[in-house]
């Protein structure tokens, strides 16, 4: 009796060519990973480099508008906030006794004292909204206070000129002079390389800063 005909085509996978197919999946799925957190990485640079033009734009408007800076400190609090002989002030874009951010979004109680800081009551910066603290974009509280974080969930940096009537313009970020009446920046992906911690000079915890300028 004759042995039948086996096709070899209907024959299954053995293990080995299992494992090779495993493996070609597994390697094709980490490059696809890797190029899209590289484009998820791009896209919050792009976010954040949005924000920190608009944030200067913003009050660079402000001020052509109202001949000072967006900050809600007193005469004597303005003197104790100004760095490098009274040049310029450091804040950030979450609202603390500044203000800025609710100054610039125009979002305040209309018991509010502050309100006359805004007296166009002009919404001079608007983006990205998200209803959850913390999170990156702009947070409005119930309290008529405002937020805004970076795509990492860190606070923009803000440097503002503390005389913009000078004829030059000019704020300085840590050795570097910038001229300009505002200068903005982010910490980036490693949240470090700021004023607050020190690190403004170090080029290698600067590396990954976006900026306005």
């Amino acid at each position: 009796m004759k042995t039948p005909f086996l096709n070899r085509k209907s024959k299954g996978f053995t293990l080995i060519e299992l494992l090779v197919v495993i493996a070609i999946i597994l390697t094709l799925a980490g490059i696809a990973m890797t190029v899209v957190n590289g484009v998820m990485e791009k896209s919050k640079v792009t976010t954040a480099r949005s924000d920190c033009n608009g944030l200067q734009t913003a009050v660079e408007n402000y001020m052509l508008d109202n001949g000072r800076v967006p900050v809600a400190w007193s005469s004597r609090e303005m003197t104790k906030q100004a760095h490098k002989d009274g040049q310029y002030y450091v804040t950030t874009a979450v609202d603390d006794d500044s203000r800025i951010m609710s100054i610039l979004t125009n979002y305040m109680d209309r018991a509010d004292e502050d309100r006359k800081l805004n007296p166009k009551k002009t919404a001079y910066f608007n983006t990205t909204t998200t209803d959850v603290e913390g999170a990156p974009g702009l947070f409005f509280e119930s309290r008529g206070r405002v937020g805004l974080m970076d795509p990492w969930e860190s606070p923009y940096y803000i440097i503002l000129n503390a005389n913009p009537d000078d004829r030059t313009p000019r704020v300085q970020v840590g050795s570097r002079m910038v001229t300009k009446n505002v200068a903005v920046y982010s910490t980036g992906k490693d949240k470090q390389g700021s004023t607050a911690d020190g690190h403004i000079n170090n080029p290698e915890l600067t590396e990954d800063n976006v900026t306005s300028w």
